[in-house]
């Protein structure tokens, strides 16, 4: 099995944010690379909020998913929030399948268009 193209960056963001940007295919291959990145960004000294930017994820599978949780519950467990943004296609599919949108998607104040 070939590994598919991907990237996982980290940006700063004022208030303790860490962003953590997605771009690219999350499958089994690359399922604990993705699981550890997102759990080391919840765990970081200094952040108290992990915002993950899924504006250039073209795919997401199980795998995927489990390593969005596995950030999700290392944050919790660290006191700190832990949210997606910018799904779209099928990656809003399989998190709105899920029943993952409810939870890690934060919703929009009134009047703010998706």
């Amino acid at each position: 099995m070939t590994t598919p193209i991907h990237e996982i960056s980290t940006r700063p963001v004022a208030g303790g944010v860490l962003e953590v940007g997605l771009a690219g295919d999350f499958d089994m291959s690359v399922a604990a690379e993705l699981s550890d990145a997102l759990v080391r960004a919840a765990r970081a000294p200094g952040v108290r909020r992990v915002v993950v930017d899924l504006r250039h994820t073209a795919f997401l599978d199980s795998h995927g998913i489990a390593g969005l949780l596995a950030g999700f519950e290392a944050a919790a467990q660290a006191g700190r929030q832990f949210s997606v943004t910018n799904a779209a296609g099928m990656v809003r599919q399989v998190l709105d399948i899920t029943g993952l949108a409810e939870v890690l998607i934060e919703p929009r104040p009134s009047g703010v268009e998706v």
